[in-house]
């Protein structure tokens, strides 16, 4: 009988992953922890730097305390892990985008940085599969230094986040005016600290807060703040000066996981407090019921009128508030009437940017205060309030229909388009307020924003005239080289005629 084959398999020791990293220093990052990091930090990470070390993560253990740490060089952000990891100090950078790439393949399995001191490796894993990939890092001397906070910090009362975040909300964007780009943290006044942010034509500000410092400082608006859930739980502040007078001082705000290191805004912001008129009897107050509140967060932002620069709408204070608003060519206003309010005062009439009452709606402010047409309007509550600047009638009321004012149409005869509760109001009671409590005069603020309305219609009409001047030289080049080339047709008719030979 024929003998098969003998094959010889030659069995290898098995392999042995835990001596393999014995030499190595490792750090575990959990996906539950990590994901929540990575999207803050991307708020800090931009997408496009000239430096790369800004596209990366700094990964630091020291005595067993994980952290991970984004900068953009004006600001620091650092997520620390909640568990203590042993093994020796280790720091390594690791690119931004490879590490997260990581955590959404690992949807429940942790992501492993391995460091031998010569490389560094990233293990995951894809299906449940684990892959080692190894990571292109920097070296870590090229990491920004960070600025050392040694100042007390002192714990912010409950509601200190919301309102922060409400005030950068309310922060100008305009490069040109540095100092509102981000919002004031005001402790002039011992017994009366705020939280204030303006843009130049709305103004936000609250207060019943209690700050460590004697002066004012402004924080800068970034998404980090607003974007991050830095303020969703109790948070401390510090405020570290400089080593001279006037030096730039760095803020920080800490809380159980992130601590947050950033640049003061330099410069001296402004007296908000000259602006905040005083409400007195003399002003329409209107009590918005939450009924109330839903619909106007319903209604403003369908309305027309955003065909203009002012995307103004039209509040009519009388026995319930109505809101108006038009196209340019339209003849006619489209109204709304919001019927579950409280309103204490005389009819009046007001126009509005919608794009800045809407805010304080979102804000919770429902009490809405009204003196005329071309003051300031303010609605408030519990220690918030929001100034606005009025638009000018003129400036929604000018179409090709005549501008004149309506009497308020009755519900069942309106023309109009006009939405109304099914049930009707429940009655409210206007109460007059005593002649002697009403303004004599216009303020200094009435005669200010005349000027600065006459100032505008002075440009435009300049601008108007630029436009006609430039449309005049412009016909003319065109009749000038009209000219030219009739010209040279004509030059080259002589030249045809002379070559011919008789």
């Amino acid at each position: 009988m024929r003998k098969l084959p003998v094959m010889l398999i030659r069995v290898w020791p098995a392999f042995n992953f835990n001596r393999e990293r014995k030499n190595m220093n490792t750090i575990t990052l959990q996906t539950s922890e990590l994901k929540p990091a990575l999207h803050g930090l991307s708020k800090i990470i931009g997408k496009r730097s000239t430096l790369p070390v800004l596209q990366h993560v700094r990964i630091s253990k020291n005595d067993g305390k994980v952290t991970l740490q984004a900068t953009d060089l004006d600001a620091f952000a650092t997520y620390t892990l909640g568990q203590a990891q042993p093994g020796k100090s280790v720091e390594v950078l690791v690119p931004y985008e490879q590490l997260s790439k990581a955590a959404k393949c690992s949807k429940e399995e942790d992501v492993t940085i391995l460091q031998d001191g010569k490389s560094t490796k990233m293990r995951y894993y894809i299906g449940g599969s684990p892959i080692e990939q190894p990571v292109n890092i920097l070296p870590v001397v090229e990491w920004p230094p960070v600025p050392q906070i040694t100042a007390e910090s002192t714990k912010l009362e409950a509601g200190f986040g919301e309102a922060l975040r409400q005030a950068m909300d309310c922060c100008s964007t305009d490069p040109s005016r540095v100092v509102l780009n981000g919002a004031c943290l005001d402790a002039r006044e011992p017994k009366a600290h705020y939280i204030v942010g303006t843009n130049g034509r709305f103004l936000y500000s609250a207060n019943t807060f209690h700050f460590n410092f004697k002066d004012d400082i402004i924080i800068p608006n970034g998404r980090f703040i607003t974007g991050s859930d830095l303020l969703d739980s109790e948070c401390s502040l510090a405020i570290q000066p400089g080593k001279k007078p006037d030096d730039t001082k760095h803020i920080c705000l800490k809380n159980e996981r992130w601590e947050f290191i950033t640049r003061e805004v330099e410069g001296k912001f402004p007296n908000w407090k000259q602006v905040l008129p005083a409400v007195n009897g003399g002003w329409t107050k209107i009590h918005l019921l939450p009924t109330a509140v839903d619909q106007l967060l319903k209604v403003i932002p369908n309305l027309p009128g955003r065909d203009g620069d002012t995307n103004a709408i039209r509040l009519c204070l009388e026995k319930m508030l109505r809101v108006e608003a038009r196209n340019k060519d339209d003849a006619n206003w489209t109204k709304v009437n919001i019927c579950e309010v409280d309103l204490i005062g005389k009819p009046k009439t007001i126009c509005v940017n919608r794009d800045y009452l809407l805010p304080a709606l979102k804000f919770g402010l429902t009490e809405l205060c009204v003196e005329d047409e071309l003051s300031p309007m303010i609605l408030r509550k519990d220690g918030k309030q929001m100034v606005i600047m009025p638009v000018r009638p003129t400036a929604i009321t000018t179409n090709s229909a005549p501008s004149q004012a309506s009497p308020p149409p009755a519900p069942t005869t309106s023309t109009t388009t006009s939405t109304e509760r099914t049930t009707m109001p429940r009655p409210r009671k206007i109460q007059t307020p005593a002649p002697e409590n009403q303004p004599a005069q216009g303020s200094a603020l009435k005669t200010v924003i005349e000027q600065v309305e006459k100032i505008r219609e002075t440009l435009k009409t300049m601008l108007q005239g630029f436009g006609e001047v430039s449309n005049a030289l412009k016909l003319a080049e065109k009749e000038k080289k009209a000219q030219e080339k009739e010209i040279e047709t004509v030059r080259a008719s002589v030249r045809r005629i002379q070559s011919v030979t008789i």
